[in-house]
């Protein structure tokens, strides 16, 4: 009997010190603050935001996602909103990328695209803009449609991206 009882003790000990050691292990992460998750029911002092999205381009010569962009502006007073993060996002859910505003509140990307199977029509169906929650402004999303285009454009500048609209390719398989 007293052999379990040192056992017992031992153990004891053991878990004892393997709390206090968590504890002091855990209280050395230092504690980020993070900003509140509410909508504009529960947090109405969040100011209100107005979003809109532009119509973006799948350029099929550089295979690159294009105009890719949001504005961001104050809803009371019409001004851009500078500093926020806006994430873009297909239709099906995958992140394209994320900017933040500029001095005009608009926020843009540029992403390459791999066109696998079910690509084209998941990019057809456009894209959504959404403004990360910063505590401050109301979350919100846009919708922006994509069309499908090329490099080759009719209006100046001129470039040497034009020159790929004269290229005649050439079916060698014959």
């Amino acid at each position: 009997m007293k052999l379990a009882r040192t056992k017992i003790a031992e153990l004891a000990a053991v878990a004892v010190s393997t709390l206090s050691l968590a504890a002091i292990t855990g209280s050395a992460t230092p504690a980020v603050a993070q900003p509140p998750i509410c909508g504009e029911a529960d947090c109405p002092v969040l100011k209100p935001v107005g979003m809109s999205a532009s119509q973006g381009t799948l350029n099929v010569t550089s295979l690159q996602l294009e105009n890719i962009s949001a504005s961001v502006t104050d809803i009371v007073t019409g001004r851009p909103l500078v500093g926020l993060q806006v994430r873009f996002y297909t239709s099906g859910g995958r992140l394209l990328g994320s900017a933040y505003t500029n001095y005009g509140g608009l926020a843009g990307i540029t992403a390459t695209e791999n066109l696998g199977p079910g690509t084209i029509q998941e990019l057809l169906n456009g894209y959504d803009a959404v403004l990360v929650a910063d505590g401050v402004h109301v979350a919100t999303s846009a919708h922006g449609a994509i069309t499908i285009g090329t490099d080759c454009a009719t209006t100046p500048p001129p470039s040497d991206r034009r020159l790929k609209c004269d290229v005649v390719p050439i079916d060698w398989s014959r």
